[in-house]
């Protein structure tokens, strides 16, 4: 086994992108970050980590980091090495890495958790436990009044109140000043759509790191007073249905395993389960 430590996203992107894209729509969270660090459109608190243990000729796991986020690890398990994990967080010690969490396949997660708390006295506690859809083409459904719409300037403050509530609801940190710079963001990238009901905002979801052949739908979020009428269904769809348009031959979402009517209703209009990940924090 080898530990390869890349210092240019470009690079990393050129020795590493193969065998991510081998499974492109599961491994949409790695590679979605990668090609917008490899582009320069992505920024981070500090400098990304990006890593690989190499077996052979191809990666046996992968890991990639862009402060202060979790740490991604991607493998497959049928070429995965015991002693794998172990020397990834031997060597991630010998660095001085500070690892808030991790995200991935619960397989590989599980001999890593039990590496990383048997090396630094951390425990691993369960943040969320996902499931990863894929959608090549949206079902007939029934849809909401009102229509979908692409985020404007004078959408700002609401867009920034709604990520600092959807990040509050899945457990994160996004206080809201963070919030209102991410929505100026958004803004300007045009990729926040709201569905509007008789001209006000009832629900909105995003499409965010873009694949070659993908794109992931994300920060799914309808306000309380507005649920129970299926506004984030058909925002869903309506956007999955717009991204095939524009070419993609397919999209991805993450869903919270404990929300049994975010799970149903992305299913009804065409999700399909493909890939269980899950996410610890360290304490």
């Amino acid at each position: 086994m080898k530990w390869h430590i890349y210092t240019d996203p470009e690079h990393f992107m050129e020795q590493i992108g193969p065998f991510l894209k081998q499974r492109e729509a599961e491994n949409n969270l790695a590679l979605g970050i990668l090609t917008s660090l490899a582009a320069g459109k992505r920024r981070t608190e500090s400098e990304p980590l990006m890593a690989a243990i190499q077996e052979g000729d191809e990666p046996a796991l992968v890991l990639l980091m862009t402060p202060p986020n979790n740490l991604i690890l991607v493998g497959e398990t049928s070429r995965l090495h015991e002693d794998c994990c172990p020397f990834a967080v031997k060597s991630l010690l010998e660095m001085n890495v500070d690892v808030p969490g991790v995200i991935g396949d619960p397989a590989i997660l599980s001999e890593f958790i039990k590496a990383w708390e048997h090396n630094t006295g951390c425990t691993a506690e369960v943040v969320m436990s996902q499931r990863i859809y894929r959608l090549d083409r949206v079902t007939e459904f029934s849809i909401s009044p009102g229509r979908m719409r692409r985020i404007a300037a004078a959408d700002t403050d609401l867009a920034a109140g709604w990520l600092h509530l959807f990040a509050k609801e899945i457990g994160e940190q996004l206080p809201y000043d963070k919030a209102l710079t991410k929505a100026r963001s958004i803004v300007e990238e045009g990729t926040l759509f709201f569905w509007e009901d008789g001209g006000r905002p009832v629900s909105m979801a995003m499409k965010t790191r873009p694949t070659a052949n993908g794109s992931v739908v994300s920060m799914v979020y309808t306000p309380p007073e507005f649920r129970g009428r299926g506004y984030a269904t058909s925002c869903v769809a309506s956007l999955s249905s717009l991204l095939l348009e524009q070419g993609y031959s397919f999209c991805t979402l993450y869903t919270d395993l404990a929300n049994n009517t975010s799970n149903k209703i992305y299913q009804n209009i065409g999700y399909r389960p493909i890939q269980d990940s899950i996410v610890y924090r360290f304490v």
